[in-house]
């Protein structure tokens, strides 16, 4: 009796050492093991906009925004500041990297060095710093209605999408960066791709835009 006692326990002692060297070698099933493997795992993400290298960045699971910016190379124009470089980034996000405004309407022809030109207020015309009208603009102001009073959305500036109802300047900036991404409005009705304007903001603006030249 004594022998097949000793028996049992040696048969225990064997099956909790086969068991320990599985857990130890082959952990396929543990928490450690599956924490492990999430870890590993790298996040894309796709960055357009006003960046050298548009397209998918691969980056680690902590990356943040400035991670992802490194690699797509910021154009001079993008507006960085607009931006959280501390951002964190999710698997599948999309990030779009907005131009800066500038306060001239697409339409205006400006003649000599740009930056001799400064704003004037709304009714005067835009001249050079330096009074001889080497860097003059072509008699085109900051913000001019088209006939009819109606806002052409491929051809307006910041100054006049900003006084289509519903419309504040980020918004007015979103239209100008969907717009430089993605060429002229075949439609009025295409705002409504635009983020941030969805069918109720644009039946303000609806009676208030236009296409046309």
């Amino acid at each position: 009796m004594e022998r097949k006692l000793r028996y049992v326990w040696w048969l225990v002692l064997i099956g909790l050492a086969i068991l320990a060297i599985w857990k130890l070698f082959l952990p396929h099933g543990s928490n450690a093991y599956l924490q492990k493997n999430v870890s590993s795992r790298e996040i894309i993400v796709y960055v357009a906009g006003a960046v050298e290298k548009p397209g998918l960045v691969h980056l680690a699971p902590d990356a943040r925004l400035d991670d992802a910016l490194k690699q797509v190379c910021p154009l001079p124009e993008a507006n960085l500041e607009s931006m959280n470089p501390a951002e964190k980034l999710k698997d599948g996000q999309k990030v779009n990297v907005p131009y800066k405004v500038s306060s001239l309407s697409p339409g205006s022809t400006v003649v000599g060095n740009p930056i001799n030109v400064v704003s004037s207020s709304a009714g005067n015309n835009i001249g050079s710093t330096n009074g001889t009208g080497a860097g003059s603009v072509n008699n085109a102001s900051v913000s001019s209605a088209p006939a009819g009073g109606k806002i052409n959305i491929n051809t307006a500036g910041a100054v006049e999408l900003d006084k289509l109802s519903g419309v504040g300047p980020a918004l007015a900036e979103r239209i100008l960066q969907y717009r430089s991404e993605h060429g002229p409005f075949i439609r009025a009705e295409d705002l409504e791709n635009v983020s941030g304007i969805g069918p109720k903001t644009y039946e303000k603006m609806a009676s208030q835009v236009t296409i046309g030249p």
